[in-house]
């Protein structure tokens, strides 16, 4: 036997020996064996490094409190002789955290998944890409085998599990950028984060979980009023909760009563004055509503010019003759489960500019940044809008040419482009040279 079959044969009737002698303390045989195997293994060397530097560790939270199994379990299966699950669900954590998924539960984090699975967007994506994309942010509402949603380490990454980690706004930066919603780089490039990536300072400047998560809440929804998910949402007589309807410029949003506004707004308020004068704060957040109305109103308007082509059969393809949208089928479908492929080239636009611009109109005001609110927003949404004018003109004058000449193929008369004015202006000439002749004569 060479030396390195004696080690292994002493490592394993040390863990053997071990395993048998502490029967009595039945849940240190359980963590510690684990450890020890992995250890060995190294086949989990960095889980069993962040682990080791985490409050879990330090509290003797060991593998076997979060991944021990039940036999009823859906999810479970055994591994060298004991039950265990992979992944641990809220469920498991909320044996020792109720309130924070309790608060969980109560925000919109909790409906990540729920939601991506019912958008066409994201069923209109080649299932083998899906992981890479919608999933590796929206799994923060994975649905577990019990039931249960959330995913903890979304923002607590595992093992270390650091709520000191997840309190800065680099943590939010994974999922929270992009075009449809910079809110890193509002933050990061407005007067707070400036302040904050200078010192690090929370006492000076706000970060994420200051204003979205006060006091600890796992409720990332709180105080938030027009500014809500995806399109935001509007003032109404009824509260949509979770679900979408179409506001008056015909944007696929939340509805929410005044009473939820102004309670939400309440609570925003008293954050903010924490630092700010409460009249400061509110003149900021008002003239953010406001932004939020004007910018809706530009969408609408490009809405109606889109829909008008529809209703007279001028979009280039129309919905009926292209692949079907995954969830409205060929109807004419804007905003909300509008797609971004197998579409004409205006709804293109509209895309871009309702996903994109808008959103940064309104968001970036509401994050006290000027630049995003104003150029990546307002005036892109302004520079938008015109770009669908004009191919409304475009496609209405390619219609007219297209029935002119077919009306020259079949013989019958039809009307030109412009004819019309170029008529009135030659009779016109006309009449103006038969009176000149008759005075001077």
């Amino acid at each position: 036997m060479n030396k390195i079959s004696i080690g292994l044969a002493i490592i394993a009737f040390f863990l053997i020996g071990f395993s048998t002698a502490a029967h009595a303390q039945k849940n240190e045989v359980k963590d510690n064996a684990c450890v020890g195997c992995h250890t060995m293994t190294g086949a989990t060397k960095g889980i069993l490094n962040d682990w080791s530097m985490s409050k879990h560790a330090a509290n003797n939270v060991t593998c076997n409190s979060c991944h021990a199994a039940d036999q009823e379990d859906k999810d479970s299966f055994t591994h060298n002789g004991r039950l265990i699950t992979k992944t641990p669900s809220p469920g498991d954590c909320s044996k020792c955290h109720p309130d924070q998924v309790k608060q969980f539960n109560a925000g919109k984090h909790s409906l990540g998944w729920t939601k991506m699975e019912a958008t066409s967007r994201y069923k209109a994506i080649p299932e083998e890409l899906r992981a890479s994309m919608c999933e590796g942010c929206h799994n923060i509402g994975k649905v577990y085998a019990d039931g249960s949603a959330g995913k903890c380490d979304s923002c607590h990454t595992r093992h270390l599990f650091s709520a000191e980690e997840a309190r800065q706004p680099e943590a939010c930066a994974t999922c929270h950028m992009g075009p449809d919603h910079e809110q890193i780089d509002y933050y990061m490039t407005s007067k707070h984060g400036v302040i904050f990536d200078i010192d690090r300072n929370t006492t000076r400047a706000p970060t994420c979980v200051t204003c979205h998560a006060d006091g600890g809440t796992h409720d990332v929804s709180q105080g938030i009023t027009l500014g809500t998910v995806s399109q935001g949402a509007f003032i109404s007589d009824r509260n949509s909760g979770n679900d979408y309807v179409t506001s008056p410029d015909g944007i696929v949003m939340r509805s929410i009563t005044r009473e939820d506004f102004n309670s939400g707004r309440t609570t925003m308020l008293s954050i903010c004055s924490r630092c700010h004068s409460e009249s400061f704060a509110r003149d900021v957040l008002e003239r953010a509503d406001e932004i939020k109305r004007q910018s809706d109103a530009k969408v609408g308007e490009a809405i109606k010019i889109i829909s008008d082509l529809y209703n007279d059969g001028l979009l280039d393809p129309m919905p009926e003759n292209r692949p079907p949208n995954p969830v409205t089928g060929n109807k004419l479908t804007l905003t909300g489960h509008q797609t971004y492929s197998n579409t004409s080239g205006i709804e293109a636009q509209l895309f871009e500019m309702y996903k994109y611009a808008l959103i940064h109109a309104w968001k970036g005001a509401y994050h006290m940044n000027p630049d995003y609110a104003h150029w990546y927003g307002w005036a892109q949404l302004n520079l938008d809008l015109d770009k669908i004018k004009a191919e409304d003109r475009r496609l209405r004058r390619l219609a007219e040419l297209e029935k002119a000449q077919e009306a020259e193929k079949t013989g019958t008369k039809a009307k030109v482009p412009g004819f019309e004015a170029f008529a009135a202006v030659i009779a016109l000439a006309a009449l103006v040279s038969i009176i000149l002749i008759r005075k001077r004569r």
